[in-house]
Formats: C-alpha cells, sequence, structure tokens
C-alpha cells in the first residue's frame, strides 16, 4: 500500500505548483497499532480517516494531503513566508493530537511526531520526500509530539545514518571485510591486572592489515532500517565458529563477551535462531556472556527477564552495558538477572578530574554489589582510573591502557602466554 500511496502522491507532486513560500510536512502517527489492540480495528480507520479530513483541512486550496501508509501522511502548505514554517508545523501537531479516541482503558488523545522540509522553487519530489521523511525519523528518534526539520548540516554529520550507510555495510559484509576483534578484559582484584575476559568487537578491514570501527551512524542506521540483525547474525556466528576453533582458550578466560543491539535482542525470530546455534555450539558452561545494553533491558523488561533466563539454561551469562546512563534504572537490577553490570563511560571519562563522577560510580558499584553483580570498567585509559577503581573494588576492567581491540590471533598469544604487562598503544 506504501508503494501505490507513494505513486500517487509523486503523480499529485508532479502537478502541483505554488509562487509563494511552502513545506512539506511528513506525519507519522505514534502506537496506530495500540489503537487496534486497545479498541478495535474500526476505532483505528475511523482515527485515520479523521486524521486525513485534518490534514486536508489544515493543508488549505492551495495545499495538499495525502497518505502513505496505514500511520504515515504527507502534507504540503504554502504561506507567506518560509519562517513561519515552524509555527505551521505546531499548529499542524496541534490539530493532530486535539483527536482523541476511546478503547478498553478510557480516552486517550492522538501523539503524532513531523518532519519539516522546506520547499524550494524547483523540487526533485523523490529527494524532498525522502529528506522530509528522515526529519520525522529524527523526531520519532527524540520521543513523542516532537518536530524536526531536515538540516543539511546535520545530515552532513550524519552521513551514515540513512540508507547509504545500510549499503555500504552490505558491501563490507560481501566482501569479507567485516570482522570481530577482541579487547583483551583485565580482572583487577589483584595488584598486578591480568587479563581474564574479552569483548569482541566489529571491526573493518578498509586495507589489508588495517582495521577501523565501523562508521558514526553505521549502526543506528541498521537498526533505523530493520535490520540490526543482519549485523548481529554475521557477529553471532563468526564469534560461535571462532570459539569452536579455539575452545582450549577457554579454558584460561572468564569468558568472552558477543554485544547484540536492543532490536535484535527483542526479536522473537532471530534469538530463537541464536539459542538453537548457542545449543548446538555446546560451550563449557559460562563462557559465552552476551552484552546487552541498559536501554533495551529496561524498555522491554519482562521480555529481556524471559530472554536471560532461557539463555541461561545454556550456560550463558549477560552483561548490562552501559549501565548508569539513565541512573533512574537501579531498581531494575533486581528484577533483572543479569551476572553483571558495565559502567557507562561517561563516568570513567572524568573519574579521576571529577569528584561527582567517583561519587556516581562509587553509588553504582555499591547498587552492583547489594544485587550480586560483578563490575566492569570501560574506557580506563590512565593510571589514576585503575587506582581509584580498585581502591572501590571493582572486579574488572578494560581500556587502552591495557589493550586497544588486538587480532583475535594476538589475543590467544597473550593469554596463552599469560602476558600481564599492558602493551603499548602508538598513537
Amino acid at each position: 500500500m506504501k508503494r501505490s500511496g507513494y505513486t500517487r502522491l509523486m503523480a499529485e507532486l508532479q502537478g502541483w505548483k505554488s509562487e509563494t513560500p511552502a513545506a512539506m510536512f511528513y506525519v507519522d502517527l505514534c502506537h496506530l497499532s495500540a489503537v487496534n489492540r486497545l479498541a478495535s480495528p474500526l476505532v483505528a480507520d475511523q482515527l485515520v480517516e479523521a486524521v486525513m479530513q485534518r490534514l486536508k483541512s489544515w493543508a488549505g486550496n492551495d495545499g495538499l494531503s495525502a497518505r502513505l501508509w496505514s500511520d504515515e501522511f504527507v502534507a504540503i502548505k504554502t504561506m507567506d513566508h518560509a519562517q513561519q514554517a515552524a509555527e505551521e508545523a505546531k499548529s499542524l501537531r496541534d490539530a493532530m493530537t486535539s483527536l482523541t479516541y476511546t478503547g478498553s482503558h478510557g480516552a486517550s488523545s492522538l501523539a503524532v511526531s513531523i518532519g519539516v522540509m522546506p520547499l524550494r522553487a524547483a523540487n526533485d519530489w523523490p529527494s524532498v520526500v525522502a529528506q522530509a521523511e528522515e526529519a520525522c525519523d529524527s523526531a520519532k528518534l527524540r520521543g513523542l509530539n516532537q518536530i524536526c526539520f531536515h538540516n543539511t548540516a546535520n545530515r552532513v554529520r550524519r552521513a551514515h545514518g540513512g540508507s547509504d550507510a545500510v549499503t555500504e555495510f552490505r558491501r563490507y559484509l560481501d566482501t569479507g571485510a567485516l570482522t570481530l576483534q577482541p579487547q583483551p578484559i583485565m580482572d583487577i582484584r589483584a595488584r598486578e591486572p591480568r587479563i581474564a575476559k574479552a569483548e569482541f568487537l566489529l571491526r573493518i578491514e578498509r586495507e589489508p592489515g588495517v582495521y577501523s570501527p565501523p562508521p558514526p551512524g553505521m549502526i543506528e542506521a541498521l537498526e533505523l532500517h530493520g535490520l540490526s540483525t543482519e549485523l548481529d547474525q554475521f557477529s553471532s556466528q563468526h564469534l560461535l565458529a571462532w570459539l569452536d576453533e579455539h575452545r582450549s582458550l577457554l579454558d584460561r578466560l572468564d569468558n568472552v563477551s558477543l554485544n547484540l543491539s536492543a532490536p535484535s535482542f527483542v526479536d522473537g525470530l532471530f534469538m530463537g535462531k541464536l539459542f538453537d546455534e548457542v545449543r548446538h555450539a555446546r560451550l563449557p558452561r559460562n563462557k559465552l556472556c552476551i552484552e546487552i545494553t541498559e536501554t533495551a533491558a529496561i524498555q522491554h523488561l519482562n521480555v529481556a527477564a524471559e530472554m536471560i533466563l532461557d539463555f541461561k539454561t545454556l550456560g550463558c551469562r549477560f552483561s548490562l552495558d552501559d549501565f548508569g546512563s539513565g541512573l533512574c534504572s537501579f531498581g531494575y537490577l533486581h528484577s533483572l538477572p543479569v551476572d553483571e553490570v558495565k559502567i557507562d563511560g561517561t563516568f570513567i571519562r572524568e573519574l579521576a578530574q571529577s569528584s561527582v563522577s567517583e561519587k556516581i560510580v562509587r553509588a553504582i558499584y555499591q547498587v552492583a554489589r547489594a544485587t550480586n553483580k560483578t563490575t566492569v570498567a570501560e574506557f580506563v585509559d590512565e593510571p589514576r582510573k585503575l587506582a581509584i577503581l580498585q581502591e572501590i573494588g571493582f572486579d574488572y576492567a578494560q581500556g587502552w591502557l591495557f589493550y586497544p581491540s588486538v587480532p583475535a590471533e594476538k589475543l590467544i598469544e597473550l593469554v596463552m602466554v599469560d602476558r600481564r604487562a599492558p602493551i603499548r598503544v602508538d598513537s
């Protein structure tokens, strides 16, 4: 239906002209599926019809309005001055959010996200629609009832946030340029840190022997387009295959870590396949640790708890990454059956300079200890931070003070010789 709606819109746009300034407004109805569930499909259809009528009235005789998909709409409105676009967007938001529906939970107001793209004398309409949609996506990321303008400067900074980033990722995947490189994690409970764990991180081989992290925005683009499972499927299969070839290494490590994105972690199909793959791998218990972000776990608390318990039957451990980024999540640790927490790097970066950061890190440590979780500090890059973490009582640390991510063969060498001294990282 979106394709037919898009085709109709393109036909209308080709015949639309205006002698005055105008802007395109891309509207996304939030939680329309919830209206179907909490009210009924009939109520949802009536709400959509009311949106169409209100959008047409708002756009006026000189404007244009169309439905692209069940919850996505486009409108063009003319105005006296281009500077009016912000006020017009607010008036559109007010018109949309004044619509209400009644379901089993009572009456509720409609919520929307709006992207705005100012129009020019000559317009490449497919690009205009794509840019308006991109602005709407940005609005959705900001929350409910948000308005975002398409911004060329922001687009440059987020050049890898669109479909180009997806194409680039698939090119790397198809050409075999993607790999995982482990970053050693140190046990710092003794005076002399030792390699105890490793987190396998995505890296791209841009030229022979030269590896770098994925470009900024690439992972976010995969999530935005619903394709994060492609990355996580590659990562999980790559790591499990590597571990199958190097089982003896696991005898010398507490565990190794695999990162999963938030969308993949709550994708039942993907997690079902991963469950089968881990089961067939028959790894020693407690040797595979799955890392999920705090945000993903809290947003999907019940699903996360169930999924964690399922994988624990296979002997997997779980780490809660970026913990403390919300600071409202302390109470959730008691409900989540994770084994460790990784302190958000924001606090570790300022640990040696900021007394506030140190107090926050101490508080997070105390909460983790009270819920029987081990603790890991990321971004440890200087001896002063290590000394503070050891004094607090942290279990593990990782960062450039010890090692960056290294080729997998290097990890084997380091672990097998039980090398404790940090390597030198050239700038």
